[in-house]
């Protein structure tokens, strides 16, 4: 077993307890489907947060308990998996990035989006993944559409930070303008209903 397979199983495991309690347990609750969207956000990051934790604890870059060390791993045929210091990257990459679920996008770049809340200035309501509003890169005033596909999640809540796939309208203008972390804001006409940053470039053509 390689180092990224390792933290792969771990991704593919939260999933699996994740799915797996909603197909069954969650339903006895009879929430609605907003409902069952908003606890299931909430129990989604909950096992984020612990999945990321023991693993960054076994790589030696967070505690466990009161007690921070780097640990040896190895498979059943005595394979080295990780001596510490390895394993956060992949991590990084699975439960902050999606890297499984959009390893095979086609979208032009992964995106980190921030909704505002209300009171900030934001929607009243929530937004349904497959959504366009107008984006603007912080280092442009030009104004083009934006298609936004949630990752994890059918629904965009006021307030709610959330990954997704992004596609540009104008593409061609954005063409070697792009790098990962750059700022954006997403309004809806004249209203800044919340803030990006670039993940990562899948579109090359984007690449600056």
């Amino acid at each position: 077993m390689t180092t990224e397979e390792f933290v792969k199983n771990f991704y593919l495991e939260k999933q699996n307890i994740l799915n797996l309690n909603f197909e069954t347990k969650i339903e006895e609750l009879n929430l609605d489907e907003i409902q069952t969207e908003k606890l299931k956000k909430i129990i989604s990051n909950i096992l984020t947060d612990t999945f990321y934790s023991i693993l960054l604890g076994l790589d030696g870059s967070a505690s466990i308990g009161d007690s921070q060390e780097g640990f040896k791993i190895y498979d059943e045929e005595d394979k080295l998996i990780s001596e510490g210091g390895d394993l956060e990257s992949h991590a990084y990459e699975y439960f902050h990035e999606n890297k499984l679920e959009t390893e095979n996008s086609k979208c032009d770049f992964i995106a980190q989006i921030h909704f505002y809340k209300e009171e900030e200035g934001g929607r009243k309501h929530y937004i349904k993944s497959d959504y366009r509003s107008q984006l603007i890169f912080n280092f442009d005033d030009y104004q083009t559409s934006a298609r936004q596909i949630y990752i994890g999640t059918d629904y965009a809540f006021p307030g709610d930070i959330i990954n997704a796939e992004v596609d540009l309208l104008s593409k061609k203008y954005f063409y070697g303008k792009l790098k990962s972390l750059m700022g954006f804001k997403l309004y809806e006409g004249p209203q800044l209903i919340g803030k990006g940053r670039v993940i990562k470039i899948i579109n090359s053509k984007l690449q600056k």
